[in-house]
């Protein structure tokens, strides 16, 4: 079914799907990732093309202007499992670099709380606040009609699910990762493999 383009706030600009799909439907390989507005504001940005520097405002898929990009969502709502997350995501990133590639990784946490992760497990990453979880619902990966609290015992926030996509230069998804059950982060390796692939392919 083709997508409703809505303006959400002043800061978003998502394409979302019709009320009807009320549980999650995360996007899968091969799909286009939406038109999706940041307010750079509310992130913290370590490594932006440089044309982005001095914006207020841009779109996600301009990220992809230096190579392809990796995103991720995180919640430190996730209790040891976010932690977890956060260091597989920390350990790769340099990796990704090296290829050319970049990660954003969409939490729940305010921007002073951003800014103290950062520092207390030195990461080098950019990462951005997902305002009521709205770039992660565009993303199919959040859904208050299927809350992770009433799936997971022992989260009770309102938090997405844990996933990671890694998209090329087209706009296109050439890996995608989601965990409904919390049991296994993403794989290092294959988020290399796929950056690799993005580049061949993009």
């Amino acid at each position: 079914m083709k997508s409703i383009i809505k303006i959400v706030g002043e800061d978003y600009l998502i394409s979302s799907l019709p009320k009807s799909y009320q549980k999650i439907q995360p996007l899968k390989n091969r799909d286009t990732i939406p038109a999706i507005r940041i307010n750079l504001e509310l992130g913290v940005w370590q490594h932006l093309p440089s044309a982005l520097q001095t914006a207020g405002t841009m779109y996600l898929h301009q990220l992809l202007q230096d190579g392809p990009l990796v995103i991720s969502t995180y919640s430190p709502d996730w209790n040891g499992y976010g932690e977890h997350h956060l260091k597989l995501l920390n350990s790769i990133y340099p990796r990704i670099r090296t290829l050319g590639g970049n990660l954003l990784v969409l939490t729940t946490e305010y921007y002073k709380n951003i800014v103290h992760t950062i520092q207390e497990h030195d990461l080098g990453f950019n990462l951005v606040q997902d305002y009521e979880n709205r770039i992660s619902e565009a993303l199919g990966v959040y859904s208050k009609y299927e809350p992770v609290w009433d799936r997971i015992a022992g989260i009770s926030e309102d938090v997405p699910f844990p996933a990671t996509f890694v998209v090329n230069a087209d706009r296109r998804i050439v890996y995608d990762y989601v965990d409904r059950d919390f049991e296994y982060v993403v794989s290092d390796k294959e988020i290399e493999k796929a950056v690799k692939v993005a580049r061949l392919f993009g």
